[in-house]
């Protein structure tokens, strides 16, 4: 199998550096050669919590969401990493970057997957992720538009009480949140699903209609319904200005990703 020079750094947390004590709750890892980027963090908390004390969860995402965004942006405007040690410099938070060392990968994904277990790892447990959200992570790395799709902070609907979680989001004028949806095969409960996410997309929009415009994308697995079943979801889910793609047909999704990507790319220039 051929080998790629590939380079990694870890993202620690640090919240006292005088004290030079710092846990490892990330990594970064660039194969210039694959045109591989990957950026993970630990999902835990417990061992921050231990060594320094309990902190807030909203905190400790909020700063892990902020840090991933800007990496991507820094990584997509120089993806061979030659502007990383400047952005690390720069970095003024609890958190805190190792500079970046070298390492030999054949296998992007399960190199990236190995060096996080052996150098992060994950001590909460982890909920197993929705199969049909697999999928949809494996069709974007596929493509290679995971580098240009952000982490969104949880969605807060207060005056419903709801709060609307999805693994993915991008910006084109309005923010679009992304997520899988599998359709079963029995036709009360693909009715049953879709009408929740239609009630759930038509609320989001309600709510940032009139502010930063939200929407919820949702791409269907619809491999156990007929065309007819797909149509009349779109339908509905049209009027609650929800967006609807299929898995087996994501192109215009992942094109409407990179134009995006490539637009704001030249806005930074």
């Amino acid at each position: 199998m051929e080998h790629h020079q590939g380079k990694y750094a870890l993202v620690q947390f640090c919240p006292v550096p005088e004290r030079l004590e710092f846990l490892n709750i990330g990594l970064v890892l660039i194969v210039p050669g694959l045109h591989f980027v990957g950026v993970r963090f630990a999902r835990g908390h417990s061992r921050i919590d231990r060594v320094f004390g309990r902190q807030p969860k909203s905190y400790l995402n909020a700063i892990k969401h902020s840090f991933e965004s800007r990496l991507r942006s820094e990584l997509w405007r120089s993806p061979t990493g030659a502007g990383f040690e400047e952005f690390v410099q720069k970095r003024a938070n609890d958190i805190r970057v190792s500079r970046l060392l070298p390492v030999q990968v054949s296998d992007a994904e399960a190199d990236f997957d190995r060096l996080f277990d052996e150098l992060v790892g994950e001590e909460d447990p982890v909920v197993r992720e929705p199969r049909v959200r697999r999928k949809l992570r494996d069709a974007f790395r596929k493509h290679k538009v995971e580098q240009f799709l952000e982490s969104p902070e949880e969605v807060d609907l207060p005056e419903y009480g709801l709060k609307v979680s999805v693994p993915y989001g991008y910006q084109n004028g309005c923010y679009n949140l992304i997520d899988g949806m599998r359709v079963p095969s029995n036709v009360s409960d693909g009715l049953r699903e879709a009408g929740k996410r239609s009630m759930e997309g038509g609320l989001i929009w309600r709510h940032f209609e009139q502010g930063q415009c939200k929407r919820l994308v949702v791409v269907g697995d619809f491999s156990q319904q007929p065309n007819a079943f797909y149509h009349a979801v779109k339908e509905q889910f049209d009027a609650s200005h929800v967006r609807l793609h299929r898995l087996d047909d994501m192109r215009p999704l992942l094109n409407d990703i990179l134009d995006n990507a490539e637009e704001h790319r030249k806005l930074r220039r």
